[in-house]
């Protein structure tokens, strides 16, 4: 994770398979594989979290929220790293 203002880090792919694997429990690893091959990416990519979030928003319901909270941290991470910017 890239460190951050406020002791904050923009969420990586990492969290995001994180997040399916904890949702998903027992499939977690088999969705998280399907989801990766949906966006073809191997899950090492520093940069693939937009592509994977993209996938997910269109999976099923479970991990279309994962997605969705993701989303918010990173939005969150952005703005307030803006903020302290100009500061």
């Amino acid at each position: 994770m890239t460190s951050a203002p406020y002791g904050l880090s923009r969420p990586t792919l990492d969290d995001a398979r994180a997040a399916v694997l904890r949702v998903h429990a027992g499939d977690g690893t088999r969705i998280w594989n399907d989801l990766l091959h949906a966006a073809g990416l191997t899950g090492n990519e520093p940069g693939g979290l937009d592509r994977m979030l993209a996938v997910m928003h269109d999976a099923d319901p479970s991990t279309r929220l994962c997605a969705l909270a993701i989303k918010i941290r990173v939005t969150a991470h952005t703005q307030l790293a803006a903020a302290h910017s100009i500061l």
